[in-house]
């Protein structure tokens, strides 16, 4: 949990309110918009793993202990479809950066091992990140990972 959260809802006993507006996609008020955006990114390092595949980001069961932690420490009115639609965007958003970040982390590394050893700081789980460097060093995400850098370059 956040710092600030953790000192809110110490402090207080109570959860943080968050009105999330549907339109915009966030809530209206700064420091609202702020800490949700603040718990979303411990949701995102700390509670759920990284994903090798996207489609497991559409499983709302992959997603839920994550929105399970963020109706633990926030009142978010999350039983508006669209207030909850914008929230599991954010989430499926900040973990794609999270797995940009750590494929940016593996490519420091010149051999497997030397990867798996230095695990990023802003990774959570060893089992997660070993499982994540077998997959950025498998043939089938090489060519994959070409295919896209070529498309770019058109």
């Amino acid at each position: 949990m956040g710092k600030g959260i953790m000192r809110a809802f110490g402090a207080t006993g109570k959860k943080m309110k968050i009105d999330v507006d549907p339109l915009i996609g966030r809530p209206k008020s700064r420091e609202q918009s702020a800490k949700l955006s603040s718990q979303i990114g411990v949701v995102a390092r700390d509670v759920l793993p990284v994903p090798k595949k996207w489609k497991e980001m559409a499983d709302d069961k992959f997603l839920e202990p994550g929105i399970d932690h963020i109706k633990i420490h926030m009142d978010v009115n999350l039983d508006v479809p669209d207030v909850r639609h914008c929230l599991v965007d954010r989430i499926k958003s900040t973990s794609r950066q999270m797995r940009y970040r750590m494929h940016k982390h593996f490519k420091k590394y010149a051999t497997l091992q030397e990867a798996k050893d230095n695990k990023p700081p802003f990774c959570a789980s060893k089992e997660n990140w070993e499982e994540l460097c077998d997959y950025f060093s498998s043939a089938k995400f090489k060519v994959t990972s070409l295919k896209i850098d070529n498309w770019y370059l058109k």
